[in-house]
């Protein structure tokens, strides 16, 4: 089944982006940040920080002219690891086809200069893993909801965190990926000030180790989901976000306590997301599964 929800991810997103059109009057918009590190041939990171600068910007000069959406490409905190960053669109089939046009490139880049461009989540076990986060923000008429109205934000973040399991197949689709959430990993990049994933079902405002951030931005409220693994694929990722926050609209139930400190705190006695791929595959076969029964829905 998953084969065929690949070969048919185009036509699934914009199933549910109609879906989402007739469940609320809002219009959804996303961004993404995505992360990869570009490495020598033999796998080892860039030490030449001259030489890195230099790459990215040129990096930077060829996205931003073939893909409007990106508006950034800058040096992320892991040695060697990069970030890619696109504005907000309600247009969702084209920020996928960018996302994927700009994996491409990158990779044919790498290749021209001799190098190696890793989307790997946890390419190293001592520095930052790499993630595709997702930026949402909910708007009508213009007006970003997020920043007049608490609750629904609140209940947007509830409804992914409760959702997530669920969708955790399209988020970190491969075994490799959930290295990523290993809560030693991340308590000794914690320890070292670095960067971490999430290891839990969490949320809290510009705390870096929940899975729900909520940043504080010049740019306006924003709702960042921070779980999916760099080698996501964001049509089936943001077709399965996209129907947990319809969730999340119509449950109006923010039952998810805002975390101040850091997340891995064992005192918040917060439930886990799935750590392996065999769990995340018994989550998404469960017949009570919500994009189960979105594709019921819709006769996909």
């Amino acid at each position: 089944m998953l084969k065929s929800l690949y070969e048919n991810k185009r036509e699934i997103l914009k199933k549910a982006q109609d879906d989402f059109l007739n469940s609320s009057s809002l219009i959804l918009k996303i961004g993404c940040e995505l992360e990869f590190f570009l490495l020598q041939k033999n796998g080892q990171v860039l030490e030449d920080q001259g030489l890195l600068a230099d790459l990215i910007l040129e990096l930077k000069e060829q996205l931003t002219k073939n893909f409007p959406l990106i508006y950034q490409v800058e040096k992320e905190q892991g040695a060697s690891q990069i970030e890619i960053k696109t504005s907000f669109t309600p247009d969702l089939t084209r920020l996928c086809e960018e996302i994927e046009g700009a994996k491409n490139l990158v990779k044919n880049f790498a290749e021209a200069k001799n190098l190696t461009a890793s989307f790997a989540s946890q390419p190293f076990g001592d520095d930052c893993g790499s993630a595709l986060q997702f930026n949402i923000s909910l708007h009508q008429d213009e007006e970003n909801i997020f920043e007049s109205d608490a609750e629904i934000l609140k209940n947007v973040a509830a409804g992914l965190l409760k959702k997530t399991n669920e969708m955790m197949i399209f988020l970190a689709p491969k075994e490799e990926d959930y290295v990523r959430f290993s809560f030693a990993t991340n308590r000794n990049l914690f320890k070292q000030g670095k960067f971490t994933a999430p290891v839990n079902l969490s949320f809290g405002y510009d705390n870096r180790t929940c899975a729900i951030r909520i940043p504080k931005s010049k740019i306006g409220k924003r709702l960042e989901y921070r779980i999916a693994a760099s080698d996501a694929d964001p049509f089936l990722a943001i077709s399965a976000i996209s129907l947990a926050i319809i969730f999340g609209i119509n449950d109006k139930k923010s039952d998810f306590k805002q975390i101040h400190g850091n997340a891995f705190d064992e005192q918040y006695q917060l439930k886990n997301f799935c750590k392996n791929l065999d769990e995340a595959r018994e989550f998404f076969l469960r017949e009570d599964n919500f994009f189960q029964g979105f594709l019921t829905k819709v006769n996909f």
